[in-house]
């Protein structure tokens, strides 16, 4: 004997006690810790790639790249009708639109007893509107200026406005749809609504000339950060007993 201790490792965990775990993860309880370490897997990957748009947008003195030919491949593809079209998508971002539309939305909420819900819905577009404002005030980067832009804008371009206020309201209310019902259809038409609404009011800031592509996807990436933090906050409220489901 040479007097050493022997380290022996524990035995590897059973095949019945693995799916006991996995099973546990999806119980009232287990679910909780799954969820939040989902939204916060979430919330960190976002912060990524904002930091990476963000990068990207101010690394050089003037746009390049995507964002310049991006830019000036559009202005080929204008037309009076394109225009009035895209004029009208882009105000579903604009505040004379979300204001009452967030005061609509969590309205319902109270009334139909989710006062949680409606809580963390108006905080989320709220506050949402705050950070957007900071960045722009930050970073203070000027809106393209290749063409005549088809609106007018006073504010700084980074992030776009509109981009993030609309994946903050429908983004919001698509997570809402997740959080009050189970039925798939339902679920899957939320989302399909709320992507092709985000998309559509994106792609109008550019066409008019109002953003950089940078710009555009940064404030869709802001906003979507914001939905998960409040998502995950109801959900934890809700999983909890604090809120009826």
């Amino acid at each position: 004997m040479t007097g050493k201790t022997v380290v022996v490792p524990p035995p590897l965990q059973s095949p019945s006690k693995l799916r006991a775990f996995l099973r546990r993860r999806f119980t009232r309880e287990g679910t909780l810790g799954l969820y939040l370490t989902v939204g916060f897997a979430t919330c960190a990957l976002l912060v990524v790639l904002i930091s990476f748009v963000l990068d990207e947008a101010t690394d050089l003195p003037a746009p390049t790249g995507y964002d310049r030919s991006v830019t000036l491949a559009l202005r080929d593809l204008q037309t009076p009708a394109l225009t009035r079209i895209f004029r009208a998508v882009t105000n579903l971002g604009d505040y004379r639109f979300l204001v009452p539309a967030t005061l609509v939305a969590s309205g319902a909420l109270v009334f139909a007893g989710r006062r949680v819900s409606a809580l963390l819905f108006l905080g989320s577009v709220v506050g949402g509107f705050a950070l957007e404002s900071i960045l722009k005030i930050a970073i203070h980067r000027s809106r393209p200026d290749l063409w005549p832009a088809l609106v007018t804008e006073k504010t700084f371009s980074f992030p776009s406005g509109h981009a993030t206020m609309c994946s903050l309201f429908f983004g919001g209310v698509a997570a809402v749809v997740l959080h009050v019902t189970r039925r798939q259809a339902i679920r899957v038409a939320a989302i399909v609504a709320a992507v092709a609404l985000i998309v559509a009011v994106d792609f109008s800031r550019l066409y008019l000339g109002a953003h950089w592509l940078t710009d555009v996807v940064a404030g869709t990436l802001l906003g979507l950060f914001w939905v998960v933090i409040c998502a995950t906050g109801t959900e934890y409220f809700a999983r909890r007993g604090a809120v009826k489901r």
